[in-house]
């Protein structure tokens, strides 16, 4: 049973190791984000929204320069502890050119923004001049979706750039003197209440994923009612509540679906209308609301275990069923039989408790696969189901056909064997011989010794029978102290050879027969009958050949062979 479990959950394992079940994991895991309530609002974080009817009222886009410069000069006067732009403005957008210019260089807590995967984007001259830039990059999974940030990058420099999200989040800490600090070798870093745990390649459901730079699994706080907005051209008309801005971080981008900066993310669902793809903006704002929540409430992030704690978790799981359903099929086999006691029940409801225990481990913050145990239960399941029905069968049928006495094959047995290989050797035209034995005088040893010896002699008789014949014979009980071998292919003066050697082998375990009038010893007699001297038409007719060789056999003295010729 251990190596059926290490067989099917090393299958699992490889098959998960193939990506066959990546796909799953990841449908499971953003599953487990929409089930989870929703979290209460981040207060720390305002984001500043440009729509559709921003953009109509700017008469222009990009937006130009003057309306940029006094959108930051009127966010900046409320005295925020960080800005991020996410917004590329590498190039002038007139009029107003000079007016940005000014404000850029004195709004120190300003971050813009700049591209580096894939089509690079330069960010502002000045705010790189200033080094007040960081990284707008997203990670997309193979499905598009948006499940893991990007905090950090290492350029081939050396120089360390931060994406968007990790910057504001520091800036926003700074005040408090909370910084982040490395704990040992495995790159995770200590950040006041919580910690940042590096993404690595084979962490949940991902298999042999890109964690190049510092990668980290995003805890969304929910869609875009997660955070307070408010949209630009309220800024820039001065609708803006007492406060709003002041000691918070802001966000400004884009929401509007014309510059088509949305991206899938675990509440993206196609088959619910109400569910929309997030906008970038969003996704850098629960990034930053993830880093700062945890160093100041100690709110969890997303953690993983390695893949041998994986590997046990798929293994435990399997073995689990794996012995409840010996147990339940155990005890069907005795006549408890009901739905709820059944293995099938038994493997839908530990696939259940997968799932269920997967979703309570993700609600205290620790993402476990789930897919691949299902399957290896499942597969368990399935295959204990079949080997243990199997071997009932099996049992039953053998018991069916072994004579519960001596433990060989028993007259049905005899039966069906002796029809089998009758339309074998007609149609090869090949000899098939019966030996039928009688243990000579056994109603007086019996008499003699009583019937507790009598049936421990019949079990001898029976392996003196099952170790003369060879092995693509049959040595069976006939009934009462009556033995049969069918011998298959198997001429005249082979027939009787056997025959003659069962005799010397009973009598050589010299077994004492006081009452005998043959020999000493308990002794048999046997009458040999072959297709090849005996006129037969059928199974029946050759077994009457036996028997009546048999009784030949009696009336010369018992203890020995006879063969059967036609008179």
């Amino acid at each position: 049973m251990l190596f059926l479990t290490f067989g099917i959950s090393g299958l699992a394992i490889a098959l998960n190791y193939l990506k066959i079940f990546q796909s799953l994991e990841w449908s499971a895991y953003d599953t487990w984000f929409r089930l989870r309530s929703t979290e209460a609002k981040e207060k720390r974080i305002v984001v500043v929204t440009i729509n559709e009817s921003d953009i109509g009222k700017l008469g222009q886009w990009p937006m130009s320069d003057i309306a940029l410069s006094q959108l930051i000069d009127k966010i900046h006067q409320q005295q925020p502890r960080a800005i991020g732009l996410d917004i590329y403005r590498d190039l002038p957008v007139a009029p107003g050119t000079k007016e940005l210019e000014t404000v850029l260089r004195s709004t120190p807590n300003l971050v813009g923004v700049e591209k580096i995967i894939g089509e690079k984007i330069q960010p502002s001259p000045i705010l790189q001049e200033k080094n007040q830039t960081a990284l707008s990059d997203l990670v997309r999974d193979g499905d598009g979706t948006i499940r893991r940030g990007l905090l950090s990058v290492e350029l081939d420099s050396g120089q360390i750039k931060l994406g968007l999200g990790t910057r504001l989040a520091l800036m926003y800490l700074a005040p408090a003197g909370i910084a982040p600090e490395p704990i040992g070798e495995t790159g995770t870093l200590a950040l006041g209440k919580g910690r940042i745990i590096p993404f690595n390649s084979n962490d949940g459901g991902y298999v042999r994923a890109d964690a190049g730079g510092f990668q980290i699994l995003i805890n969304y706080r929910g869609t875009e009612t997660s955070f307070d907005r408010i949209c630009i051209n309220d800024v820039l008309n001065d609708r803006i509540p007492d406060n709003l801005f002041s000691d918070r971080l802001v966000l400004i981008g884009s929401i509007a679906p014309s510059l088509n900066d949305f991206f899938p993310t675990p509440y993206s669902d196609s088959r619910e209308s109400l569910v929309k793809d997030l906008p970038g903006v969003l996704i850098h704002a629960n990034i930053a609301s993830q880093i700062i929540s945890s160093a100041l409430d100690g709110r969890n992030s997303i953690k993983t275990v390695n893949e041998p704690l994986e590997w046990i978790w798929i293994f435990a799981w399997t073995y689990s069923v794996s012995m409840l359903n010996i147990v339940l099929l155990d005890r069907q086999s005795d006549g408890q039989k009901n739905i709820f006691t059944s293995a099938p029940f038994a493997t839908f409801m530990t696939c259940f408790a997968i799932v269920g225990s997967g979703y309570l481990l993700f609600l205290g913050g620790l993402w476990l696969p789930i897919i691949t145990p299902v399957f290896s239960v499942a597969v368990s399941g399935i295959l204990i189901s079949w080997y243990c029905k199997t071997n009932q069968e099996e049992q039953q049928k053998k018991l069916a056909f072994t004579d519960g006495l001596t433990e060989i094959p028993n007259r049905r047995f005899f039966d069906e064997f002796l029809k089998e290989q009758w339309q074998k050797n007609r149609q090869k035209e090949r000899s098939l011989s019966i030996i039928l034995c009688d243990v000579d005088f056994f109603k007086k040893y019996n008499d003699t010794y009583g019937h507790q010896a009598g049936d421990l002699c019949l079990k001898e008789v029976a392996k003196v029978l099952a170790q003369s014949v060879r092995d693509s014979d049959l040595a069976a009980r006939y009934g009462g102290e009556e033995f049969v071998a069918v011998l298959p292919d198997t001429p005249p003066d082979a027939a009787i050879a056997i025959a003659q050697r069962i005799c010397d082998r009973l009598k050589s375990l010299q077994m004492p027969h006081v009452s005998s009038q043959a020999s000493e010893y308990v002794s048999i007699s046997c009458g040999v009958t072959c297709t090849t001297v005996s006129v037969v038409h059928s199974p029946e007719e050759l077994i009457e050949c036996a028997d009546r060789a048999l009784y030949q056999a009696k009336e010369q003295g018992r203890d020995r062979a006879v063969l059967w010729q036609e008179q």
